[in-house]
């Protein structure tokens, strides 16, 4: 069983975190936990409320696999300023653990240098660092996965699953999400 977690702040976008989770869970094995950033009730940029048990205070990165950030700008701007959340993405990275992230959210990894000449994508007018930007629904290189778009949450989320699963995985998840 592999286990992650998704980050979330006041205004993240909510398809991106929460279609990535569902995705994630129908695998069965991969636990996926909602996460926020310092606080246990959080607003998405379409003021849809999410309750969960954990602050990322309570977060230990031995425990965990991957961490995940959604987009939104608003949440973006929220996690970017979380010197927490900079301290254990720098534990992941170190760690060689998966880190990935849609939309807004792979700006915070070119901020932190993760992506340099690494290939990403990211919503257009986010890009930063030194990687090799791509303007296609997700890009995996390496550790690093990143997304493009809320439209692309469900390709994003199956190439986590693909990650660690791989084929079998993406086979456990087909029937309930593309009624095959």
């Amino acid at each position: 069983m592999y286990k992650g977690i998704i980050v979330l702040a006041d205004g993240f976008e909510t398809v991106e975190a929460l279609a990535t989770h569902d995705i994630l869970l129908r695998s069965k094995k991969i636990e996926s936990e909602l996460v926020g950033l310092n606080k246990l009730e959080i607003v998405s940029s379409n003021n849809t409320i999410v309750k969960v048990k954990k602050t990322l205070n309570q977060i230990n990165e031995e425990d965990y696999d991957f961490i995940c950030l959604p987009g939104g700008k608003i949440g973006v701007d929220n996690l970017s300023k979380s010197e927490e959340l900079k301290d254990l993405l720098f534990k992941f990275y170190k760690h060689d653990k998966l880190i990935s992230a849609i939309c807004a959210a792979p700006s915070i990894l070119g901020n932190y240098g993760f992506l340099d000449n690494k290939h990403y994508t990211c919503f257009p007018g986010f890009q930063k660092g030194k990687g090799i930007y791509e303007n296609v629904g997700s890009v995996v290189d390496d550790k690093i996965i990143t997304g493009h778009s809320m439209y692309y949450s469900i390709e994003f989320a199956e190439r986590i699953v693909y990650f660690f699963l791989k084929e079998e995985g993406i086979k456990t998840i087909y029937p309930g999400t593309r009624g095959i």
